[in-house]
């Protein structure tokens, strides 16, 4: 997709919001402290403590990994693990103005990438 590795670190970043839920994707578990109660509907794993937030959280949590309640994918743990990923994943993590910065950026390079939506049969509104 043409994507170098601060745009991949920074989309990642994107992991700061929401939840996993094993019955859906196969990762996470049903529920943890922080998605027992919602909001919408319980359960689930998250990336945060604090999972309707965008902030930085996501690299100080997978980096620290303290908290057993909170999802650390093969993808999120390699950000700290691969040298060209940790470069970026460790500035994010000290540095929320910077995380900003480069996301915004990516999220626009990514959604004008634009996508290619042709299902054989066609689409019927009925």
């Amino acid at each position: 997709m043409g994507l170098n590795d601060k745009e991949i670190v920074a989309l990642s970043g994107a992991h700061t919001l929401g939840r996993s839920r094993p019955e859906r994707s196969g990762w996470g578990k049903p529920e943890t402290k922080y998605t027992k109660n919602g909001p919408g509907a319980p359960g689930g794993q998250s990336w945060t403590s604090q999972w309707l937030k965008f902030d930085n959280s996501y690299f100080k949590d997978v980096k620290e990994r303290r908290d057993e309640d909170l999802l650390v994918l093969p993808t999120d743990a390699v950000l700290f693990e691969d040298s060209s990923f940790k470069i970026y994943a460790e500035k994010y993590a000290e540095d929320q103005d910077t995380f900003f910065e480069d996301y915004a950026e990516a999220h626009a390079k990514l959604s004008n990438l634009g996508s290619k939506f042709d299902p054989p049969k066609g689409v019927s509104l009925d």
